[in-house]
């Protein structure tokens, strides 16, 4: 049965007993925003699971750390959506869950004309924690975490200090630094870095965009490749990349 054990939603809460112009912060550029917090016990939970759709993602393994602490900035275009952008963080068996809710609208946060909403999200997770993250749109960092597993719609993505990770990304560049095991790739466009891989380095896919290995301990492999140059330097296991038609 999924439990609950802590969620705190302090900017929904206090949003409402205070004025308006405490309530949404307004800026001529970046429309309006209100803080979204929440704070979720993780002793024993062997990953944390993100849904983050629209809004940047940061996310960072801290030493020591018993809990999952999420600081969220929600921000819309008009101040009467900013009510309707939630987050969500809770327990549910060996997992720490973290949603972010922006109803009525597509995966880029986008509605129709100036009527947009994001969450922007930092999350601190208890270092070496294995993370699965779903990202729509918006930049993407992971650092410090155990075993990775990230599916980006669009944005640049920084991964740093992992234990292994597996990465689809459909647009944007992708650098990938320390990975202390293998790493898997899926990229549809945009540029593919990775520097200092423990294990194999694996492209299943790229669409377009270059590919550039450096420092790897294992293979580095290319099953499949669109577009853009392949470079790699420090290779220790074999290589693999395929001949271009």
């Amino acid at each position: 049965m999924r439990r609950a054990v802590l969620l705190s939603l302090a900017g929904v809460a206090a949003g409402l007993l205070a004025p308006p112009a405490a309530r949404a912060q307004s800026d001529e550029n970046d429309g309006f925003s209100a803080p979204r917090t929440a704070t979720v016990d993780a002793r024993g939970a062997r990953a944390v699971e993100i849904e983050a759709h629209a809004g940047m993602l940061r996310v960072v393994g801290v030493p020591g750390l018993a809990e999952v602490r999420v600081r969220g900035t929600a921000r819309a275009g008009r101040r009467d959506r900013l009510a309707g952008i939630r987050l969500d963080a809770r327990r549910e068996g060996d997992a720490v869950v973290v949603r972010a809710d922006l109803p009525d609208q597509d995966w880029r946060g986008w509605s129709g004309r100036d009527d947009w909403r994001l969450l922007d999200l930092v999350v601190e997770v208890p270092r070496g924690l294995a993370a699965r993250i779903e990202d729509g749109s918006g930049s993407v960092e992971v650092r410090g975490v155990g075993a990775l597993t990230l599916h980006d719609g669009s944005g640049g993505v920084e991964v740093d200090d992992v234990a292994s990770a597996d990465i689809e990304d459909g647009s944007g560049s992708l650098r990938v630094r320390d990975v202390r095991g293998d790493l898997r790739v899926r990229d549809g466009s945009g540029s593919v870095e990775a520097e200092r891989v423990g294990g194999t380095f694996t492209v299943e896919r790229d669409g377009s965009g270059s590919i550039d290995a450096r420092e790897v301990a294992g293979d580095f492999v290319v099953e499949r490749d669109g577009s853009g140059g392949i470079d790699h330097d420090g290779v220790r296991g074999r290589v693999t990349i395929p001949r271009r038609r």
